[in-house]
């Protein structure tokens, strides 16, 4: 029997037109997946070719973001400027040529939540999302901490705001978070002490400031340099996260010295 978006697609429509639909749909679906497959090998590929000659800093920061809005602004951009292609994209979704912006948005990000959510169960989404986990936990037995844009901040999110469309954080955040990942968040709230991010820095400043962390203590392992992040942009007081300013900036370059100073003496000891 048809889905309910199956239905949606093909009701009163002629034959020949229900079954362009729903063929252009699920040409839609599997460049969906094609695309996440790409870009999550893509990314891969580039941690590990950096891994062969990584230098001295212990930090490379990603410039990538993998999200809900931005591989759903990649077809929205298409559509937005060639009239052609965005009629195509309103059959494809089930909608008429004539659909307002903000319905036409809202549908196609749908379609993209479930296209991720789909990924992430398939053979080859699981196998991708395996080899990434894996080249990352190379750079924490390397001691290079990668450093990400926990989310998207580029121009559908700006579009959603013009059309009046809810833009939650489940919608920009990058697949490449991960527990061996350092993230720039959305606000000071978000991640935990498996995943850590971070709110208050741009993402070159994040890379910059573990830089020199890992120059204040070159003995500081991946987890600990997390840790020291996790901690200074944490009220302990109140056990509210906060975003990193100066002062929280001052305080983990202290922890970091500190540590490094009782692995001294732990070696004095002995």
């Amino acid at each position: 029997s048809e889905s309910p978006r199956e239905r949606t697609a093909t009701d009163g429509r002629a034959p020949d037109t229900a079954k362009q639909a729903l063929e252009s749909r699920a040409k839609l679906r599997l460049a969906l997946l094609n695309r996440l497959q790409r870009g999550l090998t893509e990314v891969t590929t580039k941690l590990a070719n950096f891994l062969t000659n990584p230098g001295r800093q212990g930090v490379v920061t990603l410039p990538v973001v993998l999200s809900e809005s931005s591989v759903a602004y990649e077809w929205w951009k298409s559509a937005s400027a060639v009239p052609d292609d965005r009629q195509y994209l309103a059959i494809a979704l089930g909608e008429p040529p004539t659909v307002d912006d903000a319905t036409l948005l809202r549908t196609l990000r749908a379609e993209v939540h479930d296209a991720f959510a789909e990924f992430q169960r398939t053979p080859p989404g699981v196998d991708a999302r395996k080899r990434y986990d894996e080249v990352l936990q190379k750079y924490e037995a390397a001691r290079i901490q990668p450093v990400i844009s926990g989310h998207d901040a580029g121009p559908l999110v700006q579009e959603c705001a013009r059309l009046g469309l809810p833009c939650e954080r489940e919608f920009t955040r990058s697949l490449l978070v991960s527990p061996w990942m350092l993230a720039i968040s959305q606000s000071p709230d978000e991640g935990s002490a498996k995943e850590v991010m971070v709110a208050g820095l741009s993402l070159a400043q994040l890379g910059a400031l573990v830089g020199h962390l890992r120059r204040l203590n070159p003995l500081l392992t991946n987890a600990q340099l997390r840790t020291l992040l996790l901690n200074a942009s944490t009220d302990l007081k109140h056990a509210l996260r906060k975003a990193l300013g100066q002062q929280e900036v001052e305080r983990v370059q202290e922890l970091a010295r500190q540590l490094l100073r009782l692995r001294a003496m732990e070696h004095l000891v002995v």
